[in-house]
């Protein structure tokens, strides 16, 4: 019962970093969008060199596939979701990040907490 619930809390706490990850990501969109329209193209016009690059790397490198990458995929995508899609892991390198630094830290309170209460007095 207890492995049960402990299952469903990581994946309750789970689902929800997630979220946040993914409002955190739009969030950052749109606020270089609205505020810094400058830094917005600049960083659209990248993200439509690297789709670029991508995109002739996958004709040279599968040209049997191509077309139908073209199709699905490259067709529908311009560079502003290739930035959003750039955006995200950036949020949540970002994220990730703080969250291994936040445990980190409170590790070497639980181990101090440990030596502690293993010392004898």
């Amino acid at each position: 019962m207890k492995s049960a619930l402990s299952t469903f809390v990581f994946t309750v706490l789970f689902v929800v970093y997630l979220l946040i990850e993914v409002f955190a990501a739009m969030a950052a969109y749109m606020y270089l969008n609205l505020s810094h329209t400058d830094t917005f193209g600049y960083l659209v016009g990248v993200a439509q060199r690297l789709l670029r690059v991508f995109t002739s790397y996958l004709v040279q490198l599968y040209p049997e596939v191509a077309n139908r990458a073209f199709a699905t995929i490259l067709g529908e995508m311009g560079p502003k979701p290739i930035l959003l899609l750039l955006i995200g892991l950036v949020v949540s390198a970002v994220a990730r990040l703080l969250m291994w630094t936040i445990a980190k830290s409170f590790e070497g309170v639980r181990a101090v907490r440990t030596i502690r209460r293993k010392a004898p007095a």
